[in-house]
């Protein structure tokens, strides 16, 4: 059946006269989907209808909307189609076969509101279809276009005008639905018409007394409105125009300050935005005009702006935060282009001088309100919810977020202008803060603590501001003397004096007398239950992380009280014993960062231990001895316990739970390592002395080496610290950590892993040797067994293979050209090992789309045959795969893409592994002919490949010389 209707529907369309049937059936019939139908049928064929028919078709259309459109009711889909049938005509008729199509049109309105309705109608979905520029046409359709507005400007817009001012004014009260859209219609068209047939007296009277009344139809009026003010024309018509119509008059007129309707207010303030970035721009563009009528029109678009900031103001100020944030972009322009208009600015050519300048006077009360309100704006409303994941994309959430931000980018702009002014409205705020604090709401107190930590942004050398006393210094002593400012109980205001404290905390660095009264003041704040041992998660675990900070400002200043503060943080550096039992069930979470409740985190005890560490590497040399015992006690004092067994009265039988609690205690040691290094010569046995600990703690647990667990990454982070704190040193230490470390199995630690012996051979490079000779079976035979048992059935598999391989490829690469003898010798010989890594470099190179591995393993080999070759000894080329090797490497490097970088790495390590085994005094005449024979083997399969890749060219010619 449904074939059918297809076939009936279908020839129908091909019937010359299809829209003849199409129409009389549409206006005979009421089932509402054969009257869409045939209408889309119209639409069709209409482009390609001739003139004669085109006329007929447009008398059915008229006389259908006489006799019937303003009788009856039709659906929505209906009254579009007919609509779009009605400008279809217009777009192929107007003028020259139908110049009275727009007032045919307007000639139906008397007829009912439904012929209104579709007047409205038509003229929106012309303006969609035919009209407007921000649509894309073809440059046919676009001259059409503009062909069609000249004649509509000539000829019809005046009486649609006058057509919208009727509706305006006789309809706003008995249908203002069709008010609303007739206004969004006007702000369409104003884009192209004359304005001055809507900017003038009478029409804009109307479109202002809807809103004023505050009507149904308010906030399309002030859409309107601001679509007429910004019509694009030279900036001198915009000036003359805004000031004949008094358009700021008829804004404060407008504006409902008393009102409470805020959707009505956010559409003035849009409104007042819209007109105040209009009256800006106009004034940017005259100033710089070299006449005199430019400078007096400037000076009235300058007295226009002026005029305009208390009504922005007013909204600026408003309770409600949706409201304030609409005339927020207009502050954001004015404020960047201010400094530039400003007469006391940059020095310029005289020629190129503007015409017109304002003084920083007449702009300082501009700047002073908007500074203090930007205060009152900053500070959080009621209704935020702080620190809730629930609310954090919460839409209004966001906006306020936003907004915040954007005030922020306008309070430093202001100091950009007036840097005197904003020192003197810090200090002012900052005075009347500490004097009048018990009377200072928590979010206001954070406001001003906020935009006095911005100020500092501000100053390009901030250091130097405060090596000069200067005014933010005094403000900073000035805070830190309040004392319940620095006590105060409430969490926002103690997270904003933390970033205070941050921020300025140099000061003490540089001014050490005042180290002693403030700087410990600080120091006590942060340490207190207000600071680090809140009750507060989030403000505890704020102050862990900003204490580091602090510390690290005047580590030189504290060095002598790390004992105290130590003391002080005891209760927060115990790293407890935590059951496997309260392991979560998700994956990827590892026993190390679970906290008992009402524990420090994991991350934040160590920002704890770090600090304390960078305070004692501040201490004198004889010192650090003792500095660090203390700071290692603890953990380390875990360590031993669990090792002797000391601790089973706590742990029980529960060996994971016990190797997550030395998993941590490690980390806790590997932490106090960050502020550590080579020149500590000093500490040198104690750290030896910890590691065999952690030696121990490996063995005592190398069957629960798992993620989960964490005791594995522990150790691993462990020893990449001891490559920066011991140097050679801990070469020798490593030999007995390394059996430990390869006891695990898992892809992910291994990747890590080979990475880390990757920067061994990189940090200490030949030294390497020996050690890498003697680890090389467990380095290299443990992640190959592990990669060649990985799975691939999926990408996400592949790409875990892959970056293991990549790793391992790294490692012996490096190796390779730091210790190549370490390498070359079990390949010569009979190890397992040796042989391993044979083939595993030529896997290498077999796929030439994975260029990473192709260009390691090419380096390497490189390497590997430039000792080889040199070392006089002929067997050692014999005893190498060399026919495999160039087979594989002249089928990579043939395939592979040119367009990327690594390719022409991969071609330069190509070449050095050529020159290696065709030089004639690197091997026996015989072995050398056949190294030719099989070179000339592997080039035959390959010459198809190479002629279709000119990028081959430099592989080519080094070939060609080789064979020579």
């Amino acid at each position: 059946v449904r074939e059918e209707a297809n076939r009936y529907c279908d020839g129908i369309k091909a019937r010359p006269d299809c829209w003849i049937l199409c129409w009389e059936r549409f206006a005979q019939t009421e089932v509402l989907e054969v009257k869409f139908w045939c209408l889309q049928v119209i639409l069709h064929v209409l482009s390609s209808l001739p003139p004669a028919a085109r006329v007929e078709l447009r008398g059915k259309v008229l006389s259908w909307l006489r006799e019937v459109a303003g009788k009856k009711q039709e659906e929505v889909v209906v009254k579009n189609k007919v609509a779009l049938v009605y400008a279809g005509l217009i777009k192929f008729d107007y003028p020259a076969q139908w110049p009275s199509a727009w007032q045919d049109l307007i000639g139906l309105m008397d007829l009912g509101l439904p012929l209104v309705d579709f007047f409205l109608r038509v003229l929106a979905i012309f303006d969609q279809e035919v009209v407007n520029d921000e649509v894309a046409r073809s440059n046919e359709d676009r001259q059409r276009s503009h062909q069609i507005k000249h004649a509509m400007r000539e000829r019809d817009v005046v009486s649609l005008v006058e057509c919208w001012y009727r509706i305006l004014t006789t309809l706003k009260s008995g249908a203002p639905s069709m008010v609303r859209d007739c206004l969004k219609v006007t702000a369409l068209y104003v884009v192209w018409i004359e304005i001055l047939t809507v900017a003038n007296d009478k029409f804009l009277s109307a479109v202002c007394s809807l809103i004023a009344e505050a009507s149904e139809c308010a906030s399309e009026a002030c859409e309107c409105l601001a679509a007429i003010v910004s019509k694009k024309m030279p900036a001198s018509k915009k000036v003359q125009m805004l000031s004949e119509l008094q358009i700021f008059a008829r804004l404060e007129a407008c504006v409902h300050r008393d009102g409470s309707d805020h959707q009505l207010l956010i559409k003035e303030a849009d409104m007042t935005n819209s007109v105040g970035e209009v009256i800006l721009e106009a004034y940017v563009d005259l100033r710089v005009q070299n006449d005199a009528d430019g400078a007096r029109l400037a000076q009235v678009a300058w007295e226009s702006t002026r005029a305009l900031m208390p009504l922005v103001f007013w909204f600026f100020a408003h309770k409600e935060h949706q409201v304030a944030v609409c005339v927020e972009p207009y502050l954001t322009e004015f404020f960047v282009k201010v400094k530039s208009f400003v007469a006391d600015g940059p020095k310029r050519d005289m020629e190129m001088a503007p015409c017109h300048s304002v003084s920083l006077e007449q702009v300082r009360p501009i700047l002073m309100q908007t500074l203090q309100l930007i205060i009152q704006r900053t500070a959080y409303p009621p209704w935020f919810q702080h620190h809730d994941p629930n609310f954090e994309d919460d839409e209004q959430h966001v906006a306020f977020l936003e907004f915040r931000k954007s005030l922020t980018k306008i309070y430093k702009r202001i100091f950009l202008v007036d840097e005197p002014l904003g020192f003197q409205f810090v200090q002012a705020s900052v005075a009347q803060l500490t004097q009048t604090l018990s009377g200072v709401q928590p979010m206001e107190v954070d406001a001003v603590l906020y935009l006095f930590k911005e100020a500092g942004e501000t100053v390009k050398q901030l250091e130097q501001h405060l090596q000069a006393k200067g005014p933010l210094a005094g403000c900073f002593v000035q805070l830190l003397e309040c004392e319940p400012l620095v006590n105060a109980d409430h969490w926002a205001v103690q997270l904003a004096m933390m970033e205070v404290y941050v921020k300025y905390g140099k000061l003490f660095a540089l001014h050490q007398e005042l180290f002693p009264r403030y700087g410990q003041r600080v120091l006590q704040a942060l340490l207190s239950p207000r600071g680090v041992h809140s009750s507060n998660p989030h403000l505890a675990a704020r102050a862990c992380f900003m204490f580091g900070r602090f510390v690290k400002l005047v580590k030189v200043q504290a060095a002598a009280l790390v004992a105290q503060i130590h003391e002080a943080l005891q209760d927060l550096l115990i790293v407890q014993y935590v059951p496997s039992a309260l392991l979560p069930v998700q994956a990827e979470v590892s026993l190390t960062k679970i906290a008992v409740k009402g524990a420090l985190k994991a991350d934040d005890q160590a920002n704890l231990y770090e600090a304390l560490a960078n305070l004692a590497t501040a201490s004198r040399p004889e010192e650090l001895p003792a500095k660090l015992e203390m700071l290692l006690k603890g953990p380390a004092q875990n360590l031993s316990e669990i090792i002797s067994g000391a601790a089973s009265s706590r742990t029980g039988n529960d060996i994971a739970g016990c190797a997550g609690w030395a998993g941590r205690s490690i980390e806790a040691i590997a932490t106090v390592s960050k502020a550590f290094n080579v020149s500590h010569a000093s500490t040198a046995p104690a750290w030896e002395q910890v590691l065999m600990i952690v030696a121990r703690i490996l063995e005592k647990f190398v069957n629960h080496l798992n993620r989960e667990i964490g005791l594995w990454r522990a150790a691993l982070f462990l020893c990449r610290r001891m490559v920066e704190v011991l140097g050679d040193r801990f070469l020798i230490v490593l030999d007995t950590l390394l059996p430990f470390l390869y006891a695990t199995n898992d892809q992910t630690d291994l990747t890590e892993l080979t990475v880390f012996a990757h920067h061994l051979v990189c940090q200490y490079q030949k030294k390497t040797q020996p050690h890498l000779q003697k680890w090389l079976p467990q380095t290299f035979l443990r992640p190959l067994a592990v990669w060649q048992q990985l799975p691939e059935q999926s990408d996400q598999l592949k790409r875990e293979k892959l970056e293991l391989g990549n790793a391992m490829l790294l490692f012996l690469k490096e190796a390779a050209q730091r210790c190549p003898s370490a390498l070359l010798e079990p390949m010569l010989t009979n190890a397992r090992h040796g042989q391993e890594m044979t083939g595993f470099l030529l896997v290498g190179l077999q796929d030439a789309r994975e260029l990473k591995a192709v260009f390691y393993s090419a380096s390497a080999w490189a390497a590997l045959l430039d000792l080889a070759s040199s070392s006089g000894d002929a067997s050692a080329m014999v005893n190498l795969p060399i026919a495999q090797l160039l087979q594989r490497l002249l089928w990579s490097t043939a395939r592979m893409d040119y367009n990327d970088i690594q390719s022409q790495k991969v071609l330069g390590e190509a070449s050095s592994i050529l020159r290696s085994v065709m030089n004639p005094r690197n091997a026996a005449q015989a072995q050398l002919q056949q190294t030719k024979d099989a070179f000339q083997q592997a080039w035959l399969e390959l010459c198809p490949a190479c002629t279709q890749r000119p990028a081959c060219g430099s592989l080519v010619r080094c070939c060609c010389r080789m064979l020579q």
